[in-house]
């Protein structure tokens, strides 16, 4: 909102500076579907979705862009960020960058990322320098909102400048002692893409990545691969750490699950559950 005003984007393509009633100012964030009468934004219509932090509306997907180099790719921190979208029931996306920087995959990592293709993610390699896996990114969130998150220096702001050619928002530069990049964006933008009806949310990233409100017991849920053997363990309130008869562990075993995977999984069971402890 600039000096009360919203620009709004109308169903036959054009952009209008509106202003809105009462109340309805307080209430509306980017991605909302509004009513607009007299350059007035008169309704807020029902909402999908509300992602809190920040705050988008009607979200449809979130990319979460990783590099291979510059900074290298964080897994354990990839994992967090899915935990989180999981959570939220957003459709995750996985970017892994600045592909041109490495002559070839390492194994380890080659193997990391097809636990994630396993496990029904879409994985998709990019270098933004040499335009690899541009197009096919474009094609995958071509309708709805889409909003990118990962940690600083990725390139999430000169990806965002590659999905839509002509946006020349401002690149961070990476500090070459810390190999971090420099936060760019300062508040939440969304950006039209061009030739199909998809948005792009410019966000200043996830506030927090704390799991506040996910218990130790529901994390599960949230590891995708575990679906189709969540009901066949001995237990039905299996856990899948100590527990005898557990079948997620057998997968493990038999190389059906990724052993990765699965640490992860035990790594924040653990954390959940700790923190669960201090809180009783």
């Amino acid at each position: 909102m600039i000096g009360g005003f919203v620009f709004v984007h109308l169903d036959n393509g054009e952009e209008t500076r509106c202003k809105p009633r009462g109340r309805i100012r307080d209430e509306m964030y980017p991605g909302d579907r509004v009513i607009v009468k007299d350059e007035m934004v008169e309704e807020l219509l029902p909402r999908e979705n509300l992602l809190m932090r920040p705050k988008v509306a009607n979200v449809d997907q979130v990319l979460l862009v990783q590099s291979l180099k510059d900074p290298e790719v964080n897994f354990k921190l990839l994992d967090r960020f899915l935990i989180l979208i999981e959570s939220l029931e957003y459709n995750p996306l996985i970017v892994v960058n600045k592909i041109d920087l490495i002559d070839n995959l390492d194994k380890e990592i080659e193997n990391a990322l097809d636990a994630y293709r396993d496990a029904d993610y879409n994985v998709f390699l990019t270098s933004v320098k040499d335009g690899t896996g541009i197009e096919k990114v474009k094609e995958e969130i071509a309708d709805g909102i889409t909003v990118l998150a990962g940690p600083s220096g990725v390139g999430k702001t000169a990806l965002l400048n590659a999905l839509i050619p002509g946006a020349n928002l401002k690149v961070g530069d990476i500090s070459k002692k810390l190999k971090r990049g420099t936060h760019t964006t300062r508040e939440v933008r969304l950006l039209k893409m061009k030739d199909n009806s998809g948005w792009i949310a410019d966000t200043p990233g996830f506030s927090t990545l704390d799991l506040d409100g996910i218990e130790a017991e529901d994390l599960k849920f949230y590891y995708p691969e575990f679906n189709k053997f969540l009901s066949s363990c001995k237990f039905n309130n299996c856990n899948h750490i100590h527990e005898p008869g557990c079948l997620i562990k057998a997968k493990v075993e038999e190389g059906e699950i990724a052993s990765s995977r699965y640490d992860s999984y035990k790594t924040y069971f653990e954390m959940l559950e700790e923190r669960g402890r201090q809180y009783d």
